[in-house]
C-alpha cells in the first residue's frame, strides 16, 4: 500500500516511521504540493489515499474530486471553520480520527459518516532511546506547549473586531473566570456553552458570529488558566520548560526550551514527577505530553477526570489530583525515592507500549484505507 502523507511538524516523522514499519510505502508532500493534477496522477498510480495530520476541508474536497480516499487525524485544536463540509466532498471516502472524544458526535451531526475517537500516542523512540539516571535525579517538571498561541488568537481577534480598547476589561473578566475554575470543572469553555458568552459583548459585535467570539474568548481564557495553574506549580518549586511565553511569570523556575528528542525523553524519565496542564476548553483530553511522559518511563501527574481515565488506571499507571491539596501532596511525595512511585511509572510505560504506541494508531489508519 502506498500513501500520500502531508508533512506535519509535530507527529509526522513518528507517524511515518510507524506506517513504514507496517509495510506501507510513503510519499511525503508539502501542503503546497497538493493539487488536482498530483492527486489524479496518484490515483492512476494506484496510491491508496492521502493522510493528513489535522483536518482540512479543502484537501478533503480535492481528494474527493480526484477519487482518492482521505483520512485525517486531528491532534491540535482546530478552529470550527476547519470542520466545514465543502460542496462536492465525497463523505464515503472521508474518514476523520480525532484526539478529542467530545468532537465525535458534533462532527457526525454535521454529516460526516466516519468519525472516530483516536487518542494521541507515543513514539517508540521514547522507550527505546537510552536514558541515563532514574526518576528523582531532577526535581518536579512541567513542560509547556506554546503559551503564546492562545494569546495571539485572542489579541488578534480583539484588534480585528475593533475592540482592542476593551481588551483590558475582557482580560480581567477572563482571569477571574480562570481563577474560579482552577479546581472546578463545571465550566468547559464558551464554545461548549454559547449561552455563557456575555450578551453585551455579543451585541457590541453584531457582525461577529457568536461561535467565532466564543473561540476567541476560549483562547484568552486558556492563556489565563494555564498561567494561574503553573504559577501554583512555580510556588512549589516546579521547574518550567517551554518557549519564552512562560518566562514572564515563571521567573527563575523557567529554564528555557526543551528539544523534542532524546533530551526530552531524558527529562521526562528522570524528573521526580511530570505535571500536565491542559487548556481549559480542552481540559478533558489525553494530551501528547501525557503519552510521552508515560512512554519515557516518567511519573505523570494530571488532573482527575480526563480521558486518560478511560485509557489507563489512575493510581496504577499515573497520579491525579482533584484539588490544590491533592496537587501539593503529590509534589511533596515525589521528592523522595519512594519505590511505589517508581512502580507506577514503570507500569505506565508498559501500558503505553502495549496499547498506545504510534504503531497501534498507524494500524488503525491503514485499516481505514481498506488494507
Amino acid at each position: 500500500m502506498e500513501l500520500l502523507l502531508v508533512r506535519a511538524p509535530l507527529l509526522g516523522d513518528d507517524l511515518e516511521v510507524a506506517l513504514l514499519a507496517l509495510g506501507a510505502d510513503i510519499r511525503r508532500l508539502e501542503p503546497t504540493d497538493i493539487g488536482l493534477d498530483l492527486l489524479g496522477a496518484a490515483k492512476n498510480d494506484g496510491v491508496a489515499g492521502l493522510l493528513s495530520v489535522n483536518h482540512s476541508p479543502q484537501v478533503a474536497l480535492l481528494c474527493s474530486v480526484a477519487g482518492l480516499p482521505y483520512v485525517s487525524w486531528t491532534i491540535d485544536p482546530v478552529p470550527r471553520k476547519r470542520w466545514e463540509i465543502l460542496g462536492g466532498t465525497d463523505l464515503s471516502k472521508t474518514t476523520l480520527f480525532v484526539h478529542r472524544k467530545a468532537l465525535v458526535e458534533p462532527l457526525r451531526s454535521m454529516g460526516y459518516r466516519e468519525v472516530h475517537w483516536m487518542p494521541l500516542a507515543c513514539a517508540e523512540r521514547r522507550w527505546s532511546d537510552p536514558v541515563d539516571g532514574r526518576r528523582g535525579d531532577r526535581g518536579s517538571l512541567f513542560v509547556g506547549s506554546s503559551l503564546l498561541d492562545e494569546r495571539k488568537i485572542f489579541v488578534d481577534s480583539m484588534a480585528r473586531w475593533g475592540i482592542g480598547h476593551a481588551q483590558e476589561g475582557i482580560d480581567a473578566a477572563l482571569q477571574g473566570i480562570a481563577k474560579a475554575c482552577l479546581w472546578d470543572r463545571s465550566f468547559q469553555g464558551f464554545l461548549r456553552d454559547l449561552s455563557a458568552v456575555p450578551t453585551s459583548l455579543a451585541k457590541a459585535l453584531p457582525a461577529v458570529d457568536r461561535q467565532d467570539l466564543a473561540e476567541a474568548l476560549d483562547a484568552g481564557l486558556a492563556w489565563h488558566f494555564r498561567r494561574e495553574l503553573v504559577a501554583i506549580l512555580c510556588s512549589a518549586g516546579v521547574e518550567v520548560k517551554g518557549d519564552g511565553g512562560w518566562e514572564e511569570f515563571a521567573g527563575r523556575n523557567w529554564t528555557g526550551p526543551l528539544r523534542n528528542g532524546r533530551e526530552m525523553t531524558q527529562a521526562y524519565a528522570t524528573a521526580s514527577v511530570n505535571l500536565d496542564v491542559p487548556r481549559l476548553h480542552q481540559r478533558e483530553i489525553a494530551t501528547l505530553r501525557a503519552f510521552d511522559v508515560l512512554g519515557s518511563g516518567g511519573l505523570l501527574a494530571c488532573e482527575a477526570g480526563t480521558e486518560l481515565d478511560e485509557l489507563f488506571v489512575p493510581g496504577e499507571h499515573f497520579l491525579s489530583w482533584s484539588g490544590e491539596q491533592d496537587l501539593r501532596a503529590i509534589l511533596e511525595a515525589s521528592k523522595g525515592r519512594d519505590p511505589s512511585l517508581d512502580r507506577i511509572a514503570a507500569a505506565g510505560r508498559r501500558a503505553v507500549i502495549a496499547s498506545h504506541s504510534m504503531d497501534n494508531r498507524a494500524a488503525r489508519i491503514v485499516k481505514a484505507f481498506g488494507a
